[in-house]
């Protein structure tokens, strides 16, 4: 019985891996859409690509945000393709990183990685809003990273005590977060300059307004559409652990 809680998890690691690659290109295929509802049908391919990594560029600003605002150590938007595609890679291995769980015995050890992760990310961005000459970046864009940090550290509890009701809860929460990403992605997406909302905008209307644009609206957003895909893969390693928890300890 103990051998076979070690063993990986091979249908889970291909369902994780699946959903990891689902929501790559789901990343691509929105950033696309958006891209080309913006531009003219005669631009050149060049243009199209280089269009394309500022969308990546963009949405990884939350990870950039104190070493360009407070440190100075790198420019807040570079203008090589290359270099804005290589700042999306720390989101890259944050949501490779789940799919691990599969094959590790302790699950919670990405969950950790993860959640220090999103945690430098919100405390950052709460630094950067705060004592930043130019706080471009609303104070509120902490919070979902915040909870992604939080709810990560609780399911490293879980499943390292092996608490199987309270792991299975936090799956569900994941799995509800889920549903909720894609509404946080196109809420950042709006946000003014200063990290405000539109000015004369109730806030249901502005979500309301912001959904009914989507694939322009939440492209570049603070808070990545992949998001979604990773509460989905939280979800399903907390749901699925308790299989693997010993009857006692």
């Amino acid at each position: 019985m103990e051998k076979q809680r070690n063993k990986p998890m091979w249908v889970l690691f291909a369902i994780l891996l699946g959903i990891f690659c689902i929501g790559m290109i789901n990343e691509i295929v929105l950033k696309y859409v958006q891209i080309r509802q913006i531009m003219h049908p005669a631009d050149p391919v060049n243009v199209i690509t280089n269009r394309l990594a500022r969308a990546f560029g963009d949405e990884s600003l939350p990870v950039w945000a104190v070493p360009a605002l407070l440190l100075n150590w790198i420019v807040l938007v570079p203008r090589e393709p290359g270099t804005l595609l290589l700042r999306w890679i720390p989101y890259l291995i944050a949501f490779l990183l789940p799919v691990l769980c599969a094959l590790l015995r302790k699950k919670e050890i990405p969950l950790i990685l993860c959640a220090i992760g999103a945690g430098v990310v919100s405390i950052g961005l709460v630094l950067v809003r705060f004592f930043s000459a130019r706080p471009y970046i609303s104070v509120l864009a902490a919070v979902p990273f915040g909870i992604e940090c939080l709810l990560l550290i609780l399911a490293s509890v879980a499943i390292s005590a092996k608490k199987k009701g309270f792991a299975i809860t936090l799956g569900v929460i994941a799995f509800v977060l889920a549903l909720l990403s894609p509404v946080v992605s196109a809420f950042f997406a709006g946000l003014t300059s200063g990290g405000s909302l539109p000015k004369g905008y109730p806030i249901s209307a502005y979500i309301s307004t912001q959904m009914r644009r989507f694939p322009l609206s939440a492209g570049t957003s603070l808070w990545p559409i992949y998001k979604a895909f990773a509460f989905v893969m939280y979800g399903l390693i907390l749901v699925t652990a308790p299989k693997r928890f010993a009857k006692r300890g």
